[in-house]
């Protein structure tokens, strides 16, 4: 039972392999559209103010696009490293060492694409029924809910680990050169 367990870690490469093809899909539309939003940028010959704010618009959703396949690049690549492969050579931005900071980099990312969907919504069509005030006030509740949620989840996994550490530190015992006394 032990083997299967231990062979069941990689059950995640199916995650891995998914989130790498979206990633790739999310990258490839991306640069497609990319080359033909500014070629119809070009091809309108509106070059000025309402051109402008229109090629801004799609700029700004093409960053939100990229993010996206970026989060899915790094969770694949974060994924398989914690449960396949820890000696992956990867620069130390990209290396992760918990799902709790797979967690919070998606989140981040999360907040940042609220924050260009309100940017897009205040240059380009805005939504029905709504005022700035409303929306706004709703994307920033939102990011305030998670901003809370990683600021408590933080507080309770470093909790999590100085309980850990304190546990090994006496089972190892000052004779191990462990203390549960913090080092000043």
């Amino acid at each position: 039972m032990r083997t299967l367990f231990g062979y069941s870690r990689y059950l995640v490469l199916v995650a891995v392999i998914g989130l790498l093809i979206a990633g790739l899909a999310v990258f490839v539309f991306g640069g497609i559209t990319t080359v033909t939003t500014v070629a119809g940028a070009f091809g309108r010959g509106e070059f000025n103010a309402e051109g402008s704010r229109l090629l801004s618009i799609e700029l700004i959703e093409l960053i939100d696009l990229f993010l996206l396949g970026t989060v899915l690049l790094i969770t694949s690549v974060g994924l398989y490293e914690l449960f396949v492969d820890p000696e992956i050579p990867l620069p130390e931005w990209l290396s992760v060492a918990s799902l709790e900071q797979l967690k919070f980099n998606l989140l981040a990312v999360i907040i940042v694409m609220m924050a260009i969907f309100f940017l897009g919504a205040i240059a380009g069509e805005w939504p029905e029924g709504t005022t700035i005030l409303d929306y706004g006030a709703a994307i920033a509740l939102v990011i305030a809910a998670l901003s809370g949620a990683v600021l408590a989840f933080g507080r309770i996994v470093s909790g999590m680990d100085e309980r850990k550490r304190a546990e090994l530190a006496e089972a190892k015992g000052p004779a191990q050169g462990y203390s549960t006394q913090s080092a000043e």
